[in-house]
Formats: C-alpha cells, structure tokens, sequence
C-alpha cells in the first residue's frame, strides 16, 4: 500500500498540466476569496461613504471583469511578440508614471502622489510598473544568455532600467512598491550569475538609500518606530494604531473565525486600509486560522506553480519572466502579510489578488495570464489540453 501511494504522489507532480491547473486554481481561490472579503471588509466604510455597503465591493467587481482583457491578452500573446511590444508598453508606463506630477492630473492620496485622475475613476501607474519592468528584464536576461549581451552591460541595463521606472515612483511617496521593485531586481541580477559579493555591494548601497529616505518623513520613522513596539503608550494611539489592531482582530479570530461580517476591527480601527492592506486581519478575524493557512496555502501553490514553469520551460525571455513574476508575487505576499502581523513597518503594500484596488488587481491578473501562458506551453502540457474542452477564455493558447 505505501508503495502505491508513492507511485501515485509522483505520477501527480510529473504529470506536465499540474502547474498549468495549480496557477488556475489557486488564482481562482485567491480572486473569490478576495471579491468576498473585499465585499465583507468594506461594508462599513462604503455605507458611510457612499449609502450603500456594497458600492466598493461593486467597484472590485469592476475591476475583475475589465482585468479578464488584459489578462487574455498576455495568455495569448507568444514570446515572440512581446519582444517587440516591450518597448512601446515600457514607454506608456513609464509616461504615465511621469503623468502624476501634472497639476490636474495627478492626484495625491494619504500623502503619496500615485495616481492619474480620470475622472470615473483613478489609475496607479507605479502598479502596473511592476509588470512592465519584469518583462522587459526578462529579455535584457534572454539576450544575455544568447550572447547577445555581455554580464556588465545586462547588469547595467538592469540597474539603469530599475532606477528610471523606480524614481519617479519613490518621488511620489511609494515606498512599498520601491521595495517591491527593488527585490524583483536583486533576484533577477542573481540570475545573471553575479558574484555574491557584488550582490551584497548592490544589496548595502539600497539599504543606506532606503535610510536616508526613511529619514525624509516624520511619518515613516514613526511607522518604524510603532513597528518595534504598537501597544507602547506613545505608539498605540498614533502610528501603532493599526498594526495593533491588526494583531487584535488575528488574535480574536480563534480556529474558525467569528463569522462573515463579524469582524469589529474593521469599524474604524483599521482606518481606511482594512479592504486593501490590513485585509489579511480581517480575513483572520473573521474565518480564523481556517482562513489565513487557507491564503497561505493557496499562494504557495500558486509560487510553486511558478517556480515549476520557471524550471521547465525552455524559451529563456519566458523562464526570466516567470521568475521575475514569482519573486514579485513572493516579495508582495512576504511584506503585506508581515505587516500585519507585526513583524515588518506598515508600507503600504496591497496582498495580490485578494485587497481591493483596480491597477493592483488588472496588474495580478496580467501577471497570471503570462503564467498560464507559459504553463500551457511547457513540453507535454500544450498536447494534453488541446484535448480538453475549452476552459473560460483559457482555450487555445499562443504557438
């Protein structure tokens, strides 16, 4: 009997469609499962705001349905042609990144200027950044393997590349996407087969400028501060008030939780951010341990997934982007839920898939697209699902 059911574990982990069904259906569990925390968690801030409880829930909604087009297209689109697009669609956003410094354009929310005002509603440009540039390092990378380019111009490009896309970003106050960006580039610079004393050099000089900009804000230093010790009295009612509360509505939510809509942490003491980035405490407070290991669960298999693609594959631009895209989606995961449980400063950073906002949620579901792209192409994979029904929009991949 053990020896069967070894046989049949392997059998299961070699089978070529599992990272392809893990990225669908782990994706699938995380989008749900956020569009009804979303709906849960904003309930009382979208009453008082709007008279309704279910306005920004509607408007995450939204956002899934207009994301399912970008998403599509970056299943679809062959490596091939996003060799040629990359360019062209690092120029746009890096234009839009500029566009938030124009008066009448730009728009500053909670003291970060990082949106574009379109009327209807508000776009954040340093989101889908984090795409563009993870693609677009994808291919400085190809081209290095190819020999098409040596290490120290890749290295270059890299860090030039980075630095362009990420000023303009940390000039309007995101630090939490700086980070972000900042971890997709070590890891991809790791790629390159840089030295690790180069790497720790590179590592150093990020952390002496992530000093001197924390140094910049009376409000990132208490965030700091408060991180070190939310309950102290000189904490608890400032820059500590929502960590601390985050831990509270975590530690009130015993096995189960208290229920769907139960949740008292997200009346006020969560502020403004209890559906975008303290959702992760409302989710553990009102399903529990249950919920929060189901989350856990269910992004460890979506990285795994990756990790798998990013194995296999054999188009070099492809496996790059893969692993570019799982750094960016560990890293996010990693600080959002760290945040919340009081083991690193609260910088803003939205959990993928699950808290509400429009450019973060499209940005996730392009990123899984690319993913499932990938995926349905790996040897093996593409002959076994041109035999299956066709799957939502995921029916014929690109050649």
């Amino acid at each position: 009997m053990k020896k069967n059911t070894l046989v049949v574990n392997k059998n299961i982990f070699s089978n070529p469609t599992a990272a392809y069904n893990l990225l669908l259906g782990s994706a699938g569990v995380l989008i749900v499962l956020g569009l009804i925390m979303v709906l849960s968690a904003s309930g009382v801030r979208s009453y008082f705001t709007s008279g309704s409880s279910f306005s920004i829930a509607g408007r995450q909604l939204m956002w899934f349905c207009v994301g399912i087009i970008p998403m599509w297209l970056a299943f679809k689109i062959p490596p091939k042609a996003w060799k040629r697009l990359i360019p062209a669609f690092l120029v746009i956003v890096f234009g839009l990144e500029l566009a938030v410094f124009l008066p009448g354009i730009g728009i500053e929310i909670n003291g970060n200027r990082n949106w574009i005002n379109l009327g209807l509603f508000t776009i954040q440009p340093s989101e889908i950044a984090k795409f563009a540039i993870t693609i677009w390092a994808a291919q400085v990378l190809a081209q290095l393997e190819k020999g098409a380019l040596d290490q120290r111009r890749a290295v270059y490009s890299l860090i030039i590349g980075f630095g362009l896309i990420s000023t303009p970003i940390l000039a309007g106050g995101d630090l939490g996407t700086t980070l972000i960006l900042a971890a997709i580039l070590m890891a991809l610079l790791f790629l390159t087969g840089m030295k690790y004393r180069h790497l720790f050099g590179i590592g150093l000089i990020g952390a002496l400028l992530l000093f001197a900009v924390l140094m910049t804000r009376q409000s990132r230093l208490a965030r700091l501060s408060s991180f070190l010790d939310p309950f102290a009295a000189s904490n608890y009612h400032g820059a500590g008030w929502q960590p601390a509360h985050s831990i509270m509505a975590l530690a009130s939510g015993g096995i189960f939780g208290v229920g769907l809509g139960g949740s008292r942490q997200k009346w006020g003491n969560l502020g403004p951010e209890a559906h975008t980035d303290f959702i992760f405490a409302v989710i553990g407070e009102e399903m529990g341990l249950f919920g929060t290991v189901l989350v856990l669960l269910a992004f460890l298999a979506f990285i795994w997934a990756g990790i798998n693609v990013a194995i296999k594959t054999k188009d070099p631009f492809t496996r790059y982007a893969v692993a570019g895209i799982v750094a960016w989606i560990s890293v996010q995961v990693t600080i959002n839920i760290a945040s919340v449980i009081g083991m690193f400063p609260v910088v803003g950073v939205p959990l993928p898939f699950i808290s509400y906002g429009g450019s973060a949620l499209i940005s996730s579901m392009m990123a899984l697209g690319f993913l499932v792209g990938a995926a349905r192409r790996e040897p093996g994979a593409k002959e076994i699902l041109d035999k299956r029904p066709p799957l939502f929009i995921f029916n014929r991949g690109s050649k």
